[in-house]
């Protein structure tokens, strides 16, 4: 997977993913279309045959990049809870 930063400003980062599944960032904007100071967030599928997707993400009042970082730390966090409930389930 290959990350290319496209814009980034106080209130706005907007990033291209290569190589990555749309489902991913997926879930990130809907965590982020969850929190409190988000005005946006979206991801935008390029071209089918390039598999490559922007994700953008607008704040009101916060750093936008402080959120993002935020909201892969809490992604991350409830997909290891989900793991371990199958995990779990699956014994």
């Amino acid at each position: 997977m290959e990350v290319e930063v496209l814009e980034k400003n106080e209130n706005e980062v907007k990033f291209r993913v290569k190589g990555g599944s749309q489902s991913l960032l997926n879930v990130l904007r809907e965590t982020a279309n969850s929190k409190e100071g988000v005005t946006f967030s979206g991801v935008q599928l390029e071209h089918p045959l390039e598999n490559s997707s922007i994700f953008i993400l607008r704040t009101q009042s916060k750093d936008a990049m402080k959120v993002f970082k935020a909201l892969i730390d809490e992604t991350r966090k409830n997909l290891k809870e989900l793991k371990e409930a199958f995990d779990e389930t699956l014994k």
